[in-house]
């Protein structure tokens, strides 16, 4: 079943308070970059459709394999930002921004798919 949930969005609007590293210089601020990944909710709640068919299933696996390669790629600079850099604020702010565009990219990879 495809479960709509559009509503939970709202909460990539909670990214913006990452803004406040500007204010603060504060770099544990810029985890909330994170929220941002919630912004794939709208994609995903506007597909239309009520149940998994096989369509679907074609079109969800298209886009994980389509993400597969960004979800390495975002692996390897974390894993060298580590090897660089020693910061673990730093780190940690990377996994929440990778994070975030793996999760956006999946969810607008899944709607372009589905809306063909």
């Amino acid at each position: 079943m495809i479960k709509k949930q559009f509503y939970f969005g709202f909460f990539g609007l909670m990214g913006f308070k990452s803004l406040l590293y500007f204010y603060t210089g504060n770099l544990s601020d810029l985890a909330y970059i994170g929220f941002f990944g919630f912004f794939a909710n709208f994609f995903t709640g506007k597909i239309s459709g009520s149940k998994e068919d096989e369509r679907y299933i074609e079109n969800r696996k298209t886009a994980l394999a389509f993400t597969a390669p960004l979800a390495i790629l975002a692996v390897a600079i974390i894993w060298s930002s580590t090897i660089l850099v020693r910061d673990i604020e730093l780190i940690r702010v990377l996994i929440f921004l990778l994070s975030a565009i793996l999760l956006n990219v999946y969810g607008i990879k899944l709607y372009i798919l589905e809306e063909k």
